[in-house]
């Protein structure tokens, strides 16, 4: 596991709009903060999918935590909803 804190980098600021999260499947209510989804270019043909969570305290002057973890078939997204509890997956019977 790897947890980078980059703070006063300023992301949630350049959060681009059409990548903000307005539905996920199975889950139902509103979130508490903003949520943006996308993919980030790191080479011409090769891209990192990244999951954004906005501080639910103070977008401006909060840490930004960048998580990563998992390896070959398993996602950081995984961890990051598994692991901190933001999220409890079921499937309904």
């Amino acid at each position: 596991m790897t947890v980078v804190t980059l703070s006063g980098c300023g992301l949630s600021e350049a959060a681009p709009a059409e990548s903000l999260v307005t539905y996920l499947p199975g889950f139902n209510g509103s979130f508490p903060s903003k949520h943006y989804s996308g993919y980030v270019g790191i080479e011409k043909e090769k891209h990192l999918f990244y999951y954004f969570i906005a501080s639910e305290r103070n977008t401006a002057e909060d840490p930004v935590v960048l998580w990563l973890n998992g390896g070959p078939g398993c996602s950081s997204f995984d961890g990051f909803v598994y692991e901190h509890g933001e999220f409890f997956f079921f499937i309904p019977n």
